[in-house]
């Protein structure tokens, strides 16, 4: 049977100490490692084909070296895994694994993300949602457990609680902006009938982009039609065959977009030239529609580095609670 290759194996092959070895390969922020003897470690590492024991190193740090994710979107949504994106890369990069949990309570009423943590299952629990709010129960919990977490897409206002938001605000101000400036003065603004903090946000960035121009914000024309899941197509017929002297429409979310577009063509009205169209909300296939759907591309990626980094901080105790409203990129395409 093959020996295992240790640690000891490899520092002795990039003649350095077994601490220097540990330091580079469990990726240590506060000891600096010079660029060469990294490189010396990595690659004796490698020749030697060393992978570290997790159980090994959780056992001697008291860590788990896990993270518990969770998310009221669905795990197939484009939402959570663009996000799951951004955690995971981070976490790679120190050695920390992922646990999906759920909301589901255990019998003694504990939700299985902090049962996990009081088993040391995972160190720490990132919650992804676009809720308004957050149980005020369980966060009294969390902190009077002194659980580490991190809201991602949260609205939360608590200084304690670490929290790295979408500035939807931004999103649509921006998408406003550049349709005024292409020449656009009437509008639609077309979303879901039920209008949640990040609904309010995004019109409340169109309306100020009309004040800034000196245009009136209370002739925007919002029409809230059902859930993308739930909606039928007559309500978007119906906005379409209305929409009188309206030459653009910003659509709050990449759904209800895709199908404006796709009904807009089968009824014959040309986009951009007779409607101009933006979605407040970005998607991988928007390159693929016809005409390609301009977007307010939300910092998905961005926002699943940034909270993953954040709840690693707080379990190293480096740095103070970090609160952050992240920008919308405006990606213009041939819609508009």
């Amino acid at each position: 049977m093959n020996k295992q290759v240790s640690s000891k194996d490899v520092a002795k092959e990039a003649n350095v100490s077994r601490a220097t070895v540990s330091y580079v390969l469990n990726n240590v922020d506060r000891v600096k490692i010079k660029p060469e003897t990294r490189q010396k470690v990595l690659q004796a590492a490698k020749k030697l084909g060393y992978h570290p024991n997790a159980i090994a190193r959780a056992m001697k740090t008291g860590q788990s070296m896990s993270i518990g994710v969770l998310s009221n979107w669905h795990i197939a949504h484009q939402r959570f895994t663009e996000v799951l994106k951004g955690v995971k890369d981070v976490l790679g990069r120190h050695a920390y694994s992922i646990t999906l949990c759920s909301y589901k309570s255990n019998e003694q009423e504990h939700p299985e993300y902090y049962q996990y943590y009081l088993e040391k299952k995972i160190d720490g629990v990132i919650l992804i949602s676009a809720r308004e709010t957050i149980n005020e129960d369980a966060v009294a919990v969390i902190r009077k457990k002194k659980m580490p977490v991190v809201l991602a897409d949260f609205h939360y206002n608590n200084p304690t609680v670490p929290c790295i938001d979408i500035d939807y605000h931004h999103g649509g101000y921006t998408a406003a902006k550049y349709l005024i400036e292409k020449g656009h003065r009437h509008f639609i603004y077309l979303g879901p009938k039920s209008l949640a903090l990040q609904e309010r946000q995004r019109i409340s960035g169109v309306k100020k982009a009309f004040e800034d121009v000196g245009l009136n914000p209370e002739e925007l024309v919002q029409i809230s039609i059902e859930e993308p899941n739930k909606q039928d197509d007559e309500d978007i017929i119906d906005v379409l065959k209305n929409k009188g002297n309206k030459s653009a429409i910003i659509i709050s979310n990449y759904i209800i977009a895709f199908n404006t577009l796709y009904l807009a063509n089968k009824m014959g009205i040309k986009v951009p030239e007779e409607l101009a169209v933006i979605s407040l909300g970005g998607s991988d296939f928007a390159k693929y529609s016809y005409p390609r759907l301009s977007t307010s591309d939300l910092p998905l990626y961005e926002m699943g580095c940034r909270s993953a980094q954040a709840l690693l901080d707080l379990i190293n105790n480096n740095g103070d609670s970090v609160h952050m409203s992240l920008p919308c990129r405006l990606n213009i395409r041939e819609t508009c």
